[in-house]
Formats: structure tokens, C-alpha cells, sequence
């Protein structure tokens, strides 16, 4: 079963795959059975969130280009997601992917405020980087090229 998607971008197009998201959240949920294994279950929470926020960001919002030569050269992954069309049904997952650690790994160290701040930290600095208005920007001209 397939989401809807807009125009083929080789690249990304796998993304609208139902599959890849059930995979995605298949994965969060193994990773946090590894974590929970050797630290409290709460407290993997926010592992899982820091770790998924750090290999995301990179992965989504740093790394440009695409590994096929027709496609898109100098937009981040995220910009490349649905040919750069807003509030699709694949970046609304990957959007609440974040938003959902958050509040597992913010309930499961009972809003302490060390793991609360870590988590904030986190959540903002993904959340920030999906805006509609931060399509192609650069901010500082950090990975501006």
C-alpha cells in the first residue's frame, strides 16, 4: 500500500512506502529495547531521542545530494522529500517521529530537568529544521556549499 505521492524523485520516492514507516518505528522500538537493557527503561527514552535526533539531523538535514545523477543535486534530503511539496503525509510522519520521542522520553525521566532540557533541545533543533520556511536556508551559512 502506498501513500500518494508527487512527482518521482528517485532518491526519496521510497519514503512514501507504508513499509518504510512501519520499518522506521520497528526500529525506534528495537533500539529501545537494546538501550533498556543496560539503563533504566525511562532514561532509554531519551537515549533512543538523542541518538535518533543526532543520526536524523544529519541524515535529513545535513547530508546533500543524491547518489543519482538526474535527481537533485544541492538540497538536503528533507528538501528533496516529495520534490519539496509541504505537509505531505510522509514528512508529517517523519515530523511526529520527534514529537513522539519527546514525550515518551520526557514522560519516562518524570520531567527531570537535566533529561527535560536534553530533550528540548533535541525536539526544537529537529522541529525547527522542518519549517516550510527554512526550505533552503541556510542559517549562519553553516552547509551552504
Amino acid at each position: 500500500m502506498k501513500v500518494p505521492a508527487c512527482p518521482t524523485n528517485l532518491n526519496t520516492n521510497w519514503l512514501n512506502n507504508r513499509g518504510v514507516w512501519v520499518f522506521y518505528v520497528g526500529l525506534i522500538l528495537v533500539s529501545w529495547l537494546i538501550i533498556s537493557g543496560w539503563t533504566d527503561p525511562g532514561l532509554a527514552w531519551t537515549w533512543v531521542h538523542v541518538i535518533h535526533g543526532l543520526i536524523s539531523y544529519y541524515l535529513l538535514h545535513w547530508t546533500k545530494g543524491s547518489p543519482i545523477q538526474s535527481d537533485q543535486g544541492n538540497m538536503t534530503f528533507w528538501e528533496q522529500i516529495d520534490d519539496g511539496v509541504q505537509f505531505t503525509a510522509t514528512r508529517k510522519f517523519f515530523t511526529v517521529i520527534p514529537v513522539v520521542l519527546f514525550l515518551l522520553a520526557s514522560h519516562g525521566t518524570d520531567y527531570r530537568r537535566q533529561p527535560l532540557g536534553l530533550n528540548l533541545a533535541v525536539v526544537v533543533v529537529l522541529l525547527v529544521a522542518k519549517f516550510s520556511s527554512m526550505h533552503r536556508v541556510r542559517i549562519f551559512g553553516i552547509n551552504k556549499d
